[in-house]
């Protein structure tokens, strides 16, 4: 009973007001307590009841998972990609992580979401999230993406669920715990041997990887001018993305800003939304 309690107690709170929490001492130290004491490392299928993945049943682990399990993980971010779908659009996730945004995606409404994510921790909750959510239009490729097509290293971070490709700039100084020989393919071939549908809109976190993405995929961007969501990992990242998207016609804004990327003043890790005119 007390387990179900918890798992459903955040489902009482405005969706506004989630993401206090954290910051109200007394309240974030007995709710750590009460995860520690009674829901550390188990996992629960919750529904998520508001916030742009409302609707989604997610396979919670807590602590790890409490931005999920309260559907507030990155919300700014996660607003602007549902408010991007159209009804029958095609998304890419592009470093899918353990799901969210890509959750997200479908239903904002997409016709089918692609997820690429490499790292076997990853695609083992990718899916266990397709399995629980039958309805919604998702597919997995379990490769990195780049600018190259066969094989590269990629590092395990030290946070298991995290990994970049050995070249990745990315936490440079940071060694990770393994090195896994993964694919990888650029977009453009995958596009031109008509493996995956053209999309719409495309979502970018690599871990430092954003270039060679971009690199990878200049020709169906110049063709098909999908809109671009990309997580910039450093604003040296961020103003190498935005040179090559604007000499493909792209027009760039940072959305911490709302302006266009300045690397003196744009934050350590921001988000470029990227259109064609």
């Amino acid at each position: 009973m007390n387990n179900k309690i918890i798992q459903y107690s955040v489902n009482f709170l405005p969706w506004q007001f989630r993401g206090w929490i954290k910051h109200i001492p007394i309240i974030s130290n007995l709710q750590r307590w009460f995860f520690a004491k009674f829901l550390a490392g188990q996992e629960f299928i919750h529904l998520i009841n508001a916030g742009p993945a409302k609707g989604l049943k997610y396979p919670v682990k807590l602590p790890e998972d409490k931005a999920i399990w309260s559907g507030t993980y990155e919300p700014d971010f996660a607003l602007v990609l549902a408010n991007s779908v159209q009804p029958g659009d095609i998304c890419y996730d592009i470093g899918g992580y353990r799901g969210f945004f890509s959750s997200v995606f479908a239903l904002a409404g997409a016709k089918l979401v692609i997820t690429f994510e490499p790292l076997p921790a990853n695609i083992s909750q990718l899916r266990r999230l397709a399995e629980v959510n039958p309805q919604l239009p998702l597919r997995l490729e379990s490769i990195a993406v780049g600018e190259e097509d066969g094989f590269v290293e990629f590092y395990v971070m030290p946070e298991a669920s995290m990994g970049k490709l050995e070249n990745s700039s990315f936490q440079a100084e940071v060694k990770g715990s393994d090195l896994l020989t993964v694919p990888i393919r650029k977009l453009d071939s995958l596009v031109s041997e008509e493996a995956i549908p053209t999309p719409q809109v495309i979502k970018i976190d690599v871990e430092g990887a954003e270039v060679q993405v971009l690199k990878g995929a200049r020709e169906m961007l110049c063709k098909y001018h999908p809109l671009l969501l990309i997580e910039a990992h450093s604003p040296l990242l961020a103003n190498d993305c935005t040179s090559i998207l604007r000499e493909l016609g792209y027009q760039v804004s940072v959305l911490e800003t709302g302006f266009a990327p300045n690397p003196q003043s744009d934050p350590e890790v921001c988000h470029l939304i990227a259109k064609f005119p």
